[in-house]
């Protein structure tokens, strides 16, 4: 057959199994509806690109900033395909606000899978049939369409590239062509995804060698040149597009990760549930979907029919030509480098934790840098899919170029062909792929309107959308883009875990401490509701309700609530803070310790904040058989006094696995508390579990808080200021009718702030005065000014009372000591201050 009609067929073949798995509809780039409905990793992937497209091109090229907010990520932790973003992004004006580009790429990932086949096969001399049959095979792999789900996995045609090149003879091609077209190959997946690219790595060193070594095309200075040209490429394209960096970066390493994901040995054969022949074989966990490596009952026909063809023919072949000297005979090594790489990508697969069905048959202790790399390329079971393509491949390739006379060999393949696709019919259907654009099942318009007044969107707990429908967060960061604002939620496969915590700790105690932000809008559910209270009712903070969330805003502007969004009245408000555990510390007597067992607890997460704490975690009496009749107390206590508060109780199913005490489900911990009541002073925080027969138990938790701080600062008047400087500053003053109260940022110019004191100056002809500020974390502030600076230590708030300085009017400053460099420096900010309180 002509090789153009070849291709053409192979094509048209390659359009047919894509229609029936994804339907062609999905190439159309306005068509978005098909992502977001899936709810699955097609929503976040679609979700950083748009984040992505409508921002500013930053350094990092694939840095985004408006998703995972203020953290931010980048493109490729989200599977977004790199290159592909990039590209696309430079025409981003010219583009719709919906364009996707992924149909287009689960498109090309088939074709090319295809067309790299044909190719393969025709390096062989495999007959038309043979080869347009070995095309399908790949087309319709069942590695391929169950990644379907990760575009970006779905790539796998460049292993099939790289096998290619592999067997790419000097004698048809130029040893410089065939290493040109592996370091484009590697170049272009190191841009893709980490994953496919180490696997595309092993190439770009087994080649090389292959034609150094064994085909003696260059020396060995040339080899050295070109694999750490290699090695040094992708390392420069994954700092150019953010994949790795020199200073902080994200958590590569997933501690414990070793053999969670590894291959099970039945992986071969086991459908797990998409074969209507074979039936579903067990695993030892979950976590092992990582290694579908089902090769189909047609490619499991075909490769046992190709075995004991190699077998007969091997024992004819020693029967009849024993006496052939093994001298005479010039074995052919040059795909030891192969055998190597597939030994090699099979161990790693596997990991050395063997298992087999649902039992674990041996656990081999493994060397620290094979369990750090297994910790970074967690999902290793994926290693194992260049043997499994070569499995397919040179079965297809070995059975076609067999003694057994073409035609039969052929129709062979052709008949296990047709059982293959039966056999894949499920897998080939089990994708649902909705047509259009896509509308999140919410009131929209409400939302955006809502969303566009402010400069943030932020969830609480941070990077925690109320759960309102499975992966409510594709819902809400969609209609956050659509509102053009940066929103605390992601799902990505990377994080710095540092930044995150750094930022959720600062929007709890923000939260709880009731200083919020006038530029951000607030959304959280009914169960965290009352971490606003402090806000709600001391600084006249706006609640409302849409779609079963409540979203809280600084202060009372009646213009951002607009008629068509349902407020929620104050008497259902009050009544629902009533029933959410508010409560306050009760003073008691020294809490006797009846019984001195030991109590097991851990604190997730603890916020001392003005006039409250919050706390969540568990904890339980460790002799405790049962503690569903037990109360858990948070306490303080100093010399002279002591409290109590009582804790709200939950179920926590995974500490009682975790202890394997199931009857210890009860140890959840949840609390707000208000410290209005209580003395002023220093005190231990501690835990107290009362048990059913109210005898106590009591536990230190080896923190000390400082409570009941004046609420106003005392201003202190100076003689002189320091010399001038720049600061840069953001000043939010706000006037009541006894006291003024003051927030923001502020820093010195092109400086670090972690050792920074910030004070605020009022000066007019006649006086000069100090104000203290206790220090608020905002590491937004850094991740807005996108420059080396660690400006998290620049937040500020105080409040001081009107009677506490002269009546006038009073110029507005920043004083702001550097301990580190035993500096100070003033800035005017040209606000006033007209103070007519005495």
């Amino acid at each position: 057959m002509n090789n153009k009609i070849l291709y053409v067929t192979s094509f048209l073949a390659a359009v047919i199994i894509f229609q029936i798995s994804y339907g062609l509809q999905i190439l159309i780039p306005g068509n978005n509806s098909w992502l977001m409905t899936a709810r699955h990793d097609w929503g976040t992937h679609y979700l950083a690109w748009e984040f992505y497209k409508s921002e500013p091109w930053n350094f990092p090229l694939g840095k985004v900033v408006g998703y995972n907010y203020p953290v931010g990520t980048n493109i490729g932790y989200t599977d977004s395909i790199p290159f592909l973003a990039i590209f696309f992004k430079l025409f981003a004006p010219l583009l719709s606000s919906d364009f996707q580009y992924f149909g287009i790429w689960l498109f090309i990932c088939h074709f090319l899978g295809a067309y790299f086949t044909v190719l393969l096969c025709r390096l062989f001399n495999v007959n038309w049939v043979a080869t347009l049959a070995a095309s399908i095979f790949i087309a319709a792999s069942p590695v391929l369409l169950y990644r379907g789900m990760h575009p970006a996995l779905c790539g796998q045609w460049m292993l099939i590239a790289a096998i290619y090149f592999y067997f790419l003879d000097k004698q048809l091609s130029n040893w410089k062509k065939i290493l040109l077209y592996q370091f484009i190959l590697l170049s272009f997946s190191a841009t893709i995804n980490p994953y496919l690219c180490a696997m595309v790595m092993g190439f770009s060193f087994a080649t090389p060698i292959k034609l150094w070594f064994f085909k003696k095309c260059f020396s060995w200075k040339i080899l050295l040149l070109y694999m750490v040209t290699s090695l040094c490429s992708v390392l420069l394209l994954w700092y150019i597009t953010g994949m790795i960096s020199f200073g902080d970066q994200e958590n590569f390493g997933i501690a414990g990760a070793y053999g969670l994901y590894g291959l099970n040995l039945n992986a071969l054969f086991n459908p797990v549930g998409y074969s209507p022949i074979l039936p579903q074989l067990k695993q030892v966990s979950w976590h092992q979907y990582e290694g579908f490596m089902y090769l189909g009952v047609g490619m499991i026909l075909l490769l046992i029919a190709f075995i004991l063809y190699s077998l007969v023919a091997f024992i004819i072949r020693k029967k009849t030509k024993p006496e052939v000297d093994k001298g005479t005979l010039k074995k052919d090594h040059s795909n030891l480098p192969l055998w190597v790489l597939i030994i090699a990508y099979t161990i790693f697969s596997i990991t050395l934790v063997i298992t087999y069905n649902d039992k674990v048959l041996y656990k081999i202790p493994a060397p620290h840098l094979l369990v750090r790399l297994e910790e970074i390329f967690r999902a290793s079971a994926r290693f194992f899919w260049t043997p499994y393509y070569l499995i397919i491949l040179f079965t297809i390739i070995g059975f076609a170029k067999s003694r057994i006379k073409p035609i039969i060999s052929t129709s062979i393949i052709v008949f296990f062909l047709i059982i293959q696709i039966y056999d894949l019919n499920r897998l080939l259907t089990s994708k649902t792929t909705m047509p259009g654009a896509y509308n999140p099942p919410m009131q929209n318009s409400d939302w955006t309107k809502l969303m566009s007044q402010f400069d943030e969107v932020l969830f609480f707990p941070a990077f925690n959308t109320p759960p309102i429908r499975d992966m409510a967060y594709q819902d809400f960061s969609y209609l956050a883009f659509k509102a053009g604002k940066p929103v605390n939620a992601a799902y990505v496969a990377r994080e710095n875990s540092a930044a995150i915590k750094a930022f959720t700790d600062s929007l709890a105690e923000t939260v709880a401490g009731g200083v919020l932000s006038p530029k951000a809008l607030y959304i959280t559910d009914s169960a965290h509701l009352p971490y606003f209270s402090k806000a709600i009712r001391s600084y006249s903070a706006t609640v409302g309700s849409l779609d079963g969330c409540f979203y809280i805003f600084s202060g009372r502007d009646n213009d951002i609530i607009h008629d068509s969004l349902q407020r929620k009245s104050n008497s259902i408000l009050n009544d629902l803070l009533e029933k959410s555990n508010l409560t306050g510390f009760v003073e008691t007597s020294n809490l006797p310790i009846v019984y001195s067992s030991t109590i097991r607890h851990n604190i997730e997460n603890i916020n001392v904040g003005k006039g409250v704490i919050s706390m969540s975690g568990w904890a339980f009496i460790d002799s405790s058989l049962n503690n569903e009749n037990d109360s858990i107390f948070i306490t303080l206590n100093s010399k002279d006094q002591f409290y109590l508060a009582p804790v709200k109780r939950s179920q926590r199913p995974d500490v009682a696995r975790a202890f394997n005490r199931p009857t210890l489900v009860n140890c959840g911990l949840g609390l707000l508390v208000f410290t209005d009541n209580v003395k002023t002073g220093t005190y231990q925080l501690g835990l107290a579990i009362k048990n059913a027969e109210s005898k106590f138990a009591f536990q230190a938790l080896g923190r000390e808080v400082n409570l009941k701080k004046s609420e106003f600062v005392a201003l202190v008047n100076i003689s002189a200021l320091p010399p001038a400087g720049k600061i840069i500053y953001d000043l939010i003053i706000e006037e009541n009718s006894s006291s003024y109260s003051a927030r923001g940022w502020a820093a010195l110019e092109n400086q670090h702030a972690d050792s920074s004191i910030i004070n605020l100056i009022l000066k007019n002809e006649q006086d000069i005065y100090l104000i203290s500020t206790d220090p608020y974390p905002r590491p937004d502030v850094t991740a807005s000014f996108k420059n080396q600076y660690k400006l998290d230590n620049s937040g500020y708030v105080t409040k001081f009372l009107k009677a506490a300085f002269p009546k006038g009017k009073y110029q507005v400053g920043f004083l702001i000591q550097d301990r580190r460099r035993k500096t100070e420096t003033v800035f005017f900010t040209g606000k006033e201050i007209n103070n007519y309180e005495k």
